[in-house]
């Protein structure tokens, strides 16, 4: 029954949706009618394709338990082709009611080196009405009330080979990461004053494919959410953010405290509360610095296995002048599992992550509608559990269009 109420919801909307965007597509634009859309691609290079070990590794929780193997990775680069293409469509119904929608694709082709297995994309599509309820100038007060629709496709492989995820029995579950997203989101957003502030919420419902022979991930999806961005000084913003996350498993089950996985324990229920710092400053009109700060707790609904806590923090410097654009990130995390093992075996040591990301993009306008950009993806994670110890570079170049 959980599933009616949103799905003849988003059904409604989507239709809406859909006609709204017919009118507009058959109307000269103007600004009772406005598409804009835009595309990317490129070319690049990845150092470690299926994020491989870096070293040779002993494997607690082989099957059968206790064989302990001796695990040697082998890291896998290659050549790849990123794309995206968004469109974002208004239809000004007057001028307090508008209806909006946007269509997005995007996903990475491994071109040749046998790793298509590494190909993925996401499909979303998002519309419905928004309403302005107050308005001043250029600043509005305005609530949006729309579905959602998404389509994300990923194989699931071994992370040491590359090869297609089988079971110890040989059963191919390499669709297992694949599902569809549909739902509605709402949201309220305040830009009048000095202090802007907003609400948001979701409910999701996501439908895994079914690989037979494990659990299927299936599971609904809601989040709360309210941010503001608040003066502090000249040219400096405090941004502030709140989430609380449930993620409600229909056929998954959770682990007890030895870090079993049993049919026999209750279904999964995650719950995450989340909270964002951010400074904002305007250092000159060229640039312009944040320093990030985010919290998350995550819940275990059952025994608390899978509780952690993690804090994430860095620094992002933004560039432009004239034609040129440049983003730079560099962030460090780290996860803490209070009650967890590594490997997911009683007896080893405790489980903890922690990583670096380095993220940096420049373009460069061509002419007004196109760009040359460049793009460098740096992510080293480290754990006690072995199987997810990694390091990745992608590198990549290419040409933007925007209309």
């Amino acid at each position: 029954m959980r599933k009616k109420s949103p799905l003849l919801a988003t059904m409604f909307v989507v239709a809406m949706t859909l006609s709204a965007w017919a009118s507009a597509a058959t109307a000269p634009e103007t600004d009772a009618n406005n598409i804009k859309w835009s595309a990317s691609t490129g070319v690049g290079y990845d150092s470690n394709v299926y994020q491989a070990p870096g070293s040779a590794y002993t494997d607690y929780a082989a099957f059968p338990l206790g064989s302990n193997p001796v695990v040697n990775p082998k890291i896998k680069s290659g050549l790849f082709v990123p794309y995206e293409v968004k469109m974002a469509a208004e239809k000004i119904n007057d001028q307090n009611s508008r209806l909006l929608g946007s269509a997005s694709l995007d996903g990475i082709f491994y071109a040749g080196g046998g790793l298509s297995d590494a190909n993925e994309y996401n499909l979303g599509l998002k519309g419905g009405p928004e309403y302005v309820i107050s308005s001043k100038e250029k600043s509005e007060d305005t609530v949006y009330v729309g579905a959602v629709l998404e389509k994300h496709k990923q194989v699931y492989v071994d992370h040491d080979s590359g090869a297609i995820k089988t079971t110890t029995s040989g059963a191919d579950i390499s669709n297992r990461y694949s599902y569809t997203s549909i739902g509605v989101e709402a949201k309220y957003k305040h830009t009048i004053g000095r202090i802007d502030y907003g609400v948001n919420g979701q409910y999701i419902l996501n439908d895994y494919e079914d690989p037979i022979v494990v659990s299927q991930l299936d599971h609904s999806y809601y989040t709360l959410g309210a941010d503001a961005s608040i003066p502090v000084a000249n040219k400096t913003r405090l941004n502030l953010s709140f989430d609380h996350k449930v993620r409600d498993y229909s056929k998954r089950h959770a682990h007890d405290a030895q870090g079993i996985y049993s049919s026999a324990n209750p279904l999964l229920l995650y719950t995450y509360n989340v909270v964002g710092v951010s400074l904002r400053n305007r250092i000159s009109p060229d640039w312009l610095l944040y320093l990030d700060f985010d919290h998350t707790q995550r819940a275990d609904g059952y025994v608390s296995y899978n509780d952690y806590n993690e804090n994430r923090y860095g620094i992002r410097v933004l560039y432009e002048q004239g034609r040129l654009k440049a983003r730079l990130a560099m962030h460090h995390w780290g996860r803490d599992y209070p009650n967890g093992f590594a490997f997911d075996v009683a007896g080893q040591g405790s489980k903890t992550y922690n990583g670096n990301v380095l993220k940096f993009k420049a373009e460069l306008e061509q002419t007004r509608n196109s760009s040359f950009w460049t793009e460098l993806l740096y992510k080293a994670q480290h754990t006690t559990d072995l199987r997810y110890d990694y390091v990745r570079t992608q590198v990549m170049a290419g040409m933007s269009w925007a209309y």
